[in-house]
């Protein structure tokens, strides 16, 4: 089902020396395929069997009142010293703060298949290793998003928090496939600026002044989005004399 122009998976290719890519169908017809970048990575796994302990905490203010938190620490057996900072060539080797965790919660059904849901995108910000066990400690997005925004204009015609939103994104450089914004904060305009500030503090002013709700979903998508009942009216067209619709 990768028919964008961007395409990523999380599938593990085992043992596998070469991948084959067939086009099923172009978008121009007969067109000739490009592909651009190609980029792979060693991942790691860890299963029940290697998870000593996990734990998550989770806060979010429904009025922005404060940034998001997450914090993920997980405990993994390093028995067998796949974690050794003596060795060149460990995992432990490859670590790098900001790198992506994904949580996975899996049930085993009746018949012996395994459904997995996603608790939560994290990305790493410490770890530290001993003969024993292996820590990892992870965050949300928000917390590497402390570079500071100097953007601040005062516009006499005013800008929509939307567009404020879009241009702090920018500036921090996050990608638009990494966020989603409410359509109705382009009907929120303001012209005093932004204060120089951290990006993820700016975001968070942004959503408190539109009455709207930060925070990350469980892909690590950053939402904002807003907190409140709009104003609303219900009619109907086919009801019975008793009815009271509204």
């Amino acid at each position: 089902e990768n028919n964008k122009q961007f395409f990523t998976t999380d599938e593990i290719f085992k043992q596998s020396k070469s991948i084959k890519i067939i086009p099923q169908k172009m978008v121009n017809g007969e067109g000739r395929l490009r592909i651009h970048k190609i980029t792979m990575g060693i991942g790691l796994y860890f299963d029940s069997n290697s998870i000593i302990s996990a734990s998550k905490k989770e806060h979010i203010s429904p009025v922005a009142e404060t940034l998001p938190n997450l914090d993920f620490d997980l405990v993994v057996n390093n028995r067998g010293r796949l974690f050794d900072v003596e060795n060149d060539s460990s995992s432990i080797n490859f670590l790098r703060s900001g790198q992506k965790i994904s949580i996975q919660y899996g049930q085993e059904l009746l018949n012996g298949q395994v459904e997995w849901q996603q608790g939560a995108t994290v990305f790493l910000r410490e770890w530290s290793a001993d003969d024993i066990q292996m820590n990892f400690r992870a965050t949300d997005k928000f917390d590497s998003m402390n570079k500071m925004y100097y953007r601040g204009l005062y516009r006499v015609e005013g800008i929509s928090l939307y567009d404020l939103a879009k241009d702090v994104f920018s500036d921090a450089e996050i990608d638009e496939r990494d966020y989603w914004l409410d359509e109705y904060l382009k009907k929120v305009k303001i012209s005093n600026p932004v204060p120089p500030m951290a990006h993820n503090k700016a975001l968070q002013l942004i959503a408190n002044v539109g009455r709207c709700l930060l925070n990350q979903d469980r892909d690590g998508k950053i939402y904002i989005k807003s907190s409140f009942l709009p104003v609303m009216r219900a009619h109907s067209d086919n009801a019975t004399y008793f009815a009271k619709t509204e």
